[in-house]
């Protein structure tokens, strides 16, 4: 499956999809209006992506545990008990779209991933079963690796059009120097090489490396909102042999702005998706729970999911031991923070305020580390004229590592 070459026609067209859309979203004044109804027999239910170290896998034990998972109060079917976190099955290499069709064998395979009660359904007993049961259990799948993938959100809308999206973004700098620690902490990787000596070798192989400068370059040089561009500049990007080591994806993948296009153009649909600022989720979670429980079920939080998201367990939080070679030099994070200025903040708040228009749900990027991106200002400003669009207070709260 292949993306369409990016031309003028193709950008003209996605410009005035984008208007009409927006135009048909003008109307619409508050999340209630702007929630839509859950797809109980969409695989899955719901999808969680966002960047490795953004909280995917806290906010992934916030919707699965027990204690508000097998509530009795809960209105809503359950997800399965102890589901798998990672499928991965839409990012794995050589799928056949045909085959994630119903009941085709890549199908079933997801479903048993996921825990669906249909998973071990024989083909004769397939129909029977989603007619019986699709209804009375979500499924849930989350993985970092969906959001990086040139192909997941295609083979997404060949499974379903109407899953929901929840999204988590961490400022890059933060989150290389944050997932270098886990890699090095948690998996004993480079135990001879610090974070400065990664970085160093990753801007080497941006210069040296044929046909990187000019994929990067017209990446960087697309319109701000131009989506059809900037998802076929992260195509590119996504086939340099750069992309080929765990090294240059330590910081090549926090190029969100160009990531997050490819969903964008391929598969969102207004009041699907919720992006989630992972800082805020992290420093004031009970209240950034409040969105995503209102975004996923269209209900207020029952006491036992506000009890569990304000008892402050961070799930795979990593303390970080007095060690240089494992916290950027400030040369090496400034030219970093340059080249995410370039290739992220600089059109980030464009961004998610275009996707607001367009329907997407919102919270957080009302504090730091964000006040510095252009825009900002501008973004939350215009919130505040929704006043039930606009993101929680800022609450401070202790720096935490994780």
């Amino acid at each position: 499956m292949t993306f369409l070459k990016c031309s003028c026609r193709g950008a003209f067209m996605a410009a005035i999809l984008a208007t009409a859309l927006r135009l048909s979203l003008s109307a619409l004044s508050s999340e209630d209006e702007l929630f839509m109804p859950n797809q109980p027999d969409a695989v899955p239910t719901f999808l969680i992506i966002g960047t490795a170290k953004g909280g995917t896998t806290d906010l992934f034990e916030q919707l699965t545990s027990g204690v508000v998972n097998l509530d009795p109060n809960r209105p809503d079917p359950p997800l399965p008990h102890k589901p798998r976190k990672e499928a991965g099955l839409l990012s794995r290499g050589g799928i056949d779209a045909s085959k994630m069709l119903p009941q085709r064998l890549q199908y079933i395979e997801y479903l048993r991933l996921l825990r669906h009660p249909c998973g071990n359904a024989t083909k004769g007993t397939f129909q029977e079963c989603i007619a019986t049961n699709a209804t009375k259990q979500f499924t849930l799948d989350a993985t970092p690796t969906y959001f990086f993938s040139a192909v997941a959100p295609l083979y997404l809308r060949e499974l379903s059009s109407l899953s929901k999206i929840i999204m988590m973004i961490r400022e890059p700098v933060e989150r290389a120097e944050v997932l270098y620690r886990h890699y090095v902490l948690a998996e004993g990787r480079w135990p001879d090489q610090s974070i400065d000596d990664l970085a160093k070798d990753f801007f080497m192989a941006i210069n040296t490396e044929k046909g990187v400068v000019p994929v990067l370059q017209r990446a960087a040089n697309c319109s701000f909102d131009d989506v059809f561009c900037l998802a076929n500049s992260w195509r590119d990007i996504s086939g340099l042999s750069l992309m080929d080591s765990l090294e240059n994806k330590l910081f090549a993948a926090g190029m969100y702005r160009y990531a997050l296009a490819v969903w964008r153009y391929h598969y969102f649909r207004p009041g699907r998706v919720l992006v989630v600022d992972s800082h805020a989720y992290f420093e004031r979670r009970a209240d950034v729970m409040e969105t995503v429980i209102r975004f996923l079920y269209g209900r207020p939080m029952l006491p036992s999911e506000q009890k569990h998201a304000a008892s402050g367990e961070v799930w795979r939080k990593v303390v970080i031991p007095p060690l240089p070679k494992l916290t950027l030099s400030p040369p090496i994070r400034q030219q970093l923070s340059e080249f995410y200025e370039q290739h992220v903040m600089r059109g980030m708040f464009q961004m998610l305020s275009d996707m607001r228009d367009e329907g997407a749900w919102l919270v957080g990027f009302d504090g730091e580390p964000w006040r510095k991106c252009p825009g900002f200002t501008e973004f939350n400003a215009a919130a505040k004229r929704k006043p039930s669009l606009a993101a929680p207070e800022v609450i401070e709260a202790p720096e935490r590592n994780i």
